[in-house]
């Protein structure tokens, strides 16, 4: 096999193929220039948005050190990291708008993705709904070819489940979606802004939002990860976003 005069990698010189010697015996293996391309390739087809292209593990910041949860947050979301594939169970993280869900929860599948060589998936509860009720008015793509790539991904992560108003029509789409998953032992990283238990009056609850068949499969396929304020902050330092921009300043 020949390459061209000026190879990308040196090391296989553009084969695919390096010789490994095990055992005394000399084996062609591939060269790790192809497993990072099919990395990346599989990365892409995350479909992550550029805005979360750069969380990681390592990038999560405890912006709050006074509030154990953000941390205990991190913890959890490592040890599943660490664990897979001896994991049966996703991650739900619940906690208020801004407080590192996303982040988490998109850096534990780019964990999977890049170590495990699993398929991945985002995508955003709200623009799921949308495209799930866009197919029913005429839309380009039908309802099968939406939902298809949310229930045969390795692990998809479910981004800010319950926002916006949903039909009951929607809601029965949305358990077929959570169902299938639940019943094929696809890992599920979730998100949502509502809590199980909400401290206010009149205050929805994740049941409220999604329908109590959904919120009973997310509590048997899925560990709760609850992420709190940190009641000692003023509450409008309480979104981390906000506190890294006007109170908290890296070395």
């Amino acid at each position: 096999m020949t390459s061209d005069a000026n190879p990308t990698c040196p090391i296989c010189r553009d084969t695919g193929w390096v010789i490994d010697r095990r055992k005394g015996k000399e084996l062609a293996v591939r060269c790790q220039c192809r497993k990072d391309r099919k990395g990346g390739a599989l990365l892409a087809a995350c479909r992550i948005p550029p805005r979360y292209a750069a969380c990681t593990l390592d990038t999560f910041e405890l912006w709050d050190p006074g509030n154990p949860t953000i941390s205990e947050a991190l913890r959890r979301t490592r040890a599943f990291a660490a664990s897979f594939p001896d994991v049966k169970r996703g991650l739900l993280y619940m906690g208020p708008v801004g407080i590192g869900k996303t982040h988490l929860a998109v850096a534990a599948m780019k964990e999977l993705v890049a170590q495990h060589g699993v398929r991945g998936l985002y995508v955003n509860f709200l623009e799921l709904v949308q495209a799930l009720q866009m197919s029913f008015d005429g839309g380009s793509r039908g309802r099968e070819e939406i939902m298809s790539p949310v229930i045969e991904a390795d692990v998809v992560v479910l981004d800010e489940l319950g926002a916006g108003k949903l039909t009951p029509w929607v809601m029965d789409l949305l358990y077929h979606v959570v169902n299938s998953r639940y019943m094929a032992l696809r890992l599920s990283l979730v998100t949502t802004n509502f809590s199980d238990h909400p401290k206010r009056v009149g205050e929805e609850s994740l049941a409220d939002r999604v329908g109590a068949p959904v919120r009973s499969r997310l509590f048997e396929m899925c560990d709760v990860v609850d992420m709190r304020h940190n009641e000692a902050l003023d509450p409008d330092q309480r979104d981390f976003r906000r506190v890294r921009k006007t109170v908290w300043r890296p070395a």
